[in-house]
């Protein structure tokens, strides 16, 4: 589905022609809302569908500032400067790599909840900051899912593409009219079942559909054990 296909799909939910109601500006927000639940889904069981890489260099340091302006073409990836699109939302796991171009992973680093309880060669994301064990020159590769950018807004320029679960881009009009059900005070239970089917068939299909061996190993990546 497009997000126009979305759009439009979610205004026969409504059913509601009052568009001083429900303006164009909010049904683009609870679809873009309702994205994000949807994506939030995804990365329950496949986190890597979404994922995109980071790649940066510390000169003798321990620590990186996500939040700072880096040389272009990359961008900050938190702060008051990060756009969606690229902005961090979930971290998934920290590489250190030979070098910017070459990009190969040469070991995954250890995560830990806080810079006290960094172990050999780990990292512990502290609000803005990566810190790493001990000071050093290295270059690192982030994995990490990313905020949306996709326009649900119908303003004619819509981008065709959301993403690869088109089968299941039907769940993001349903899951934004809870929330507009939440305003409207009248819930369906038609919505509720839907949904309810729809999220145990993705859920199915993210274990087995796409790659058995694929998300096994990304559940084994999960439990910690890289």
């Amino acid at each position: 589905m497009t997000p126009l296909q979305v759009n439009e799909m979610f205004k026969s939910y409504t059913d509601e022609s009052d568009r001083t109601f429900l303006t164009e500006v909010q049904i683009g927000l609870y679809l873009s809302a309702a994205y994000s639940d949807f994506r939030s889904l995804v990365c329950q069981v496949d986190p890597f569908i979404y994922s995109i890489e980071y790649v940066f260099a510390v000169s003798d340091s321990n620590e990186f500032d996500l939040s700072l302006n880096p040389p272009a073409p990359l961008t900050p990836l938190l702060g008051p400067n990060a756009v969606a699109g690229t902005k961090l939302e979930r971290l998934l796991r920290v590489a250190r790599v030979d070098s910017v171009s070459g990009n190969a992973v040469i070991t995954y680093l250890n995560s830990a909840a806080s810079e006290r309880r960094l172990p050999l060669w780990g990292y512990a994301l502290v609000k803005n900051k990566l810190i790493f064990n001990g000071r050093s020159s290295n270059t690192y590769r982030l994995e990490y899912v990313p905020m949306h950018n996709v326009d649900f807004a119908n303003s004619g320029a819509i981008s065709t593409y959301i993403d690869d679960l088109d089968t299941f881009h039907d769940m993001i009009p349903l899951m934004a009219y809870q929330r507009y059900a939440i305003r409207d005070g009248a819930e369906s239970p038609q919505v509720l079942r839907s949904l309810a089917q729809k999220k145990d068939e993705l859920s199915t299909f993210l274990e087995s559909g796409r790659s058995r061996e694929a998300s096994s190993y990304v559940g084994h990546e999960l439990d910690g054990s890289i």
